[in-house]
């Protein structure tokens, strides 16, 4: 396992996943494997009040997706999960104070479950640098 640390966040990777970094958008992704995880973030001034998360979700949400609650190490929020044109599509809101994480996993339907575990535990695995935020 290989840690990658951003400007406000840090996660846990397997040793064979690799990382291209591209206008502020991070992907993650097993060079044989079926599908990217990318995250990017945005840092607010004060933690974001109200229903932010569920705001940010309105486009899904409303086509049908069902938000879910979750924990993912430092970082609480939601996460949803769609298809749409033989499209498998996990999204997950995360927040930490002021920080908020927004993170996709796109894959062919027919092979959203390879990489489930795999994500999850990258996930799991986020961090706050720099410490807390909040």
């Amino acid at each position: 396992m290989k840690k990658y640390q951003s400007q406000y966040w840090q996660i846990t990777l397997p040793d064979d996943w690799q990382v291209e970094d591209e206008d502020e958008v991070l992907t993650f992704f097993h060079p044989e494997g079926v599908g990217e995880l990318q995250i990017s973030a945005v840092k607010y001034d004060a933690p974001p009040e109200g229903d932010v998360l569920l705001e940010l979700a309105a486009e899904h949400i409303d086509a049908g997706a069902e938000p879910e609650e979750v924990t993912l190490g430092e970082f609480d929020g939601i996460m949803l999960d769609y298809e749409v044109d033989g499209e498998y599509g996990c999204e997950w809101y995360l927040l930490s104070g002021p920080l908020l994480l927004f993170a996709t996993y796109i894959c062919d339907s027919a092979d959203d479950e390879q990489e489930h575990d795999v994500v999850e535990l990258i996930l799991e695995s986020l961090t706050v640098t720099g410490g807390r935020l909040h």
